[in-house]
């Protein structure tokens, strides 16, 4: 009976997916031939905007922080928190947007300098380049990127997420090498942005068996030698695996034809009582991580840094292991960081 529902579900699910206008707002002032309609329709379907009421989306309309804010609260899915002591001045608890301006804050999604939001003030398109990449939990890369060079003539701060968000695709120049960083955001503006990473980021990611007819993208893991310092060794660290995608897009490669290969057991160090290095690093195969996970002196660790799960234990009274290993999280993080770059596939070793 559970498996026949299942498949009436999954079907209902199906039937709705092959109509992806059904549930599509009609704005009158919206014409069909428009560049961001489809975007504005999809961006309503999703739940992500409202209409300005009379049946309009205000195209044409800047954007509020506080509209976009509440957008972007409802793109990642974040729980939105409500604080006895507003964090802004300007943000109260009795305000409409309060829950989704405290909720950015505490998803790192803005940054905390200032005593006001200006919940009212017109986003600019810098500001909507921050938020998203903040959004997306790439602020450590948004501060090795500004180092790369923006592509832009006329942008001087924010550097690093203007860079950021140009690099993964969801945003855009305006044309003559200019990016307009102080200039106001549409609502289809960010209509159109906000649908672009939602896509991304829900698109699936395919694992291939081998993978022969692609281009595979190898990412190192710092390793330790006899005789040198303790290093940190992530897995396939997030800094590099975007500095090696933004090189194959900017080298014009077929994104589509490329295969993230990943690892899916660990590196594991020893060192002495002393923290002195013993021998150097070695594979640990997934089964191995998985009996080491299961030991109860166990410790374990995430690093956001390099979006890479690690953990440490004594294997015996004279010696400390660190293993950095392929969890859940830190494969999501990277196939994510893939699909934002238009790599969906994968072969895990």
């Amino acid at each position: 009976m559970k498996k026949r529902f299942l498949i009436l579900f999954l079907a209902c699910l199906l039937s709705l997916g092959l109509a992806p206008n059904a549930f599509a707002a009609d704005y009158a002032d919206v014409p069909a031939d428009h560049w961001a309609a489809e975007s504005i329709s999809r961006a309503t379907e999703l739940g992500l905007f409202k209409g300005v009421g009379d049946g309009r989306f205000g195209l044409g309309r800047p954007i509020s922080r506080a509209a976009f804010a509440t957008a972007l609260v409802r793109l990642f899915g974040w729980k939105e928190i409500q604080p006895d002591s507003p964090s802004y001045t300007d943000a109260d608890k009795d305000d409409w947007y309060y829950a989704a301006v405290e909720t950015l804050l505490a998803n790192d999604a803005v940054a905390a300098s200032g005593e006001a939001f200006r919940p009212n003030d017109d986003l600019t398109r810098g500001e909507m380049a921050s938020m998203l990449v903040r959004g997306l939990g790439y602020t450590s890369l948004a501060a090795g990127a500004g180092s790369y060079g923006v592509p832009f003539t006329d942008v001087t701060v924010n550097k690093g997420f203007i860079t950021v968000a140009y690099d993964l695709g969801i945003m855009s120049g305006k044309g003559g090498a200019r990016f307009e960083p102080d200039a106001p955001a549409t609502r289809e503006q960010a209509a159109a942005v906000l649908v672009r990473v939602h896509e991304q980021r829900t698109s699936l990611s395919t694992a291939l068996s081998n993978a022969a007819g692609y281009r595979t993208i190898n990412v190192s893991t710092p390793l330790a030698q006899a005789g040198t310092e303790v290093p940190i060794t992530p897995l396939e660290p997030l800094p590099e695996l975007y500095a090696t995608l933004r090189r194959m897009k900017n080298a014009g490669e077929d994104m589509s034809r490329a295969a993230l290969r990943l690892m899916a057991g660990g590196v594991r160090t020893l060192t002495d009582a002393g923290g002195n290095l013993i021998g150097g690093s070695e594979p640990v195969s997934a089964k191995e991580v998985q009996e080491i996970l299961a030991r109860k002196d166990v410790n374990t660790f995430y690093s956001e840094q390099y979006d890479s799960a690690y953990c440490i234990y004594a294997p015996n009274a004279y010696q400390t292991a660190t293993v950095w290993y392929q969890s859940d999280e830190s494969m999501a993080a990277k196939l994510q960081m893939a699909r934002l770059f238009g790599v969906t596939h994968y072969v895990l070793d």
